[in-house]
C-alpha cells in the first residue's frame, strides 16, 4: 500500500506510520478542499531532496527554520516547472 493509498483508505494499516497517517487525515479534513495526488520525484525535486535528507538523518522528526543547503535551486526549479531527471 502506498502512502497516498493509506491516506485515502477507510481502514488504516498497522505500523509505525499509523499516527502520521492519522495526522495527515486530520490536516486534510481541516481544509474546505484538498486534493492529494502522486507526483514522480522528477516533478517535485524539493520534496525528493527532503525525503532523502530525512531518510539519512539519525534523528526522528526534524523541524527546519530555513531550507537546507542545496535546496534553494531545487525550489526555484520546482517553481519554474523544470524537471530534473532521475539519477
Amino acid at each position: 500500500m502506498t502512502a497516498l493509498q493509506a491516506v485515502h483508505a477507510e481502514c488504516l494499516p498497522n505500523g509505525l506510520a499509523t499516527a502520521l497517517i492519522l495526522d495527515i487525515k486530520a490536516l486534510v479534513a481541516s481544509f474546505e478542499f484538498c486534493l492529494l495526488s502522486h507526483t514522480l520525484r522528477e516533478g517535485n525535486s524539493a520534496a525528493d531532496f527532503l525525503a532523502s535528507l530525512g531518510h539519512s538523518s539519525p534523528y526522528g522528526t526534524t523541524f527546519l527554520s530555513s531550507p537546507p543547503s542545496g535546496m534553494a535551486s531545487l525550489l526555484l526549479g520546482d517553481a519554474m516547472g523544470i524537471l530534473f531527471p532521475r539519477m
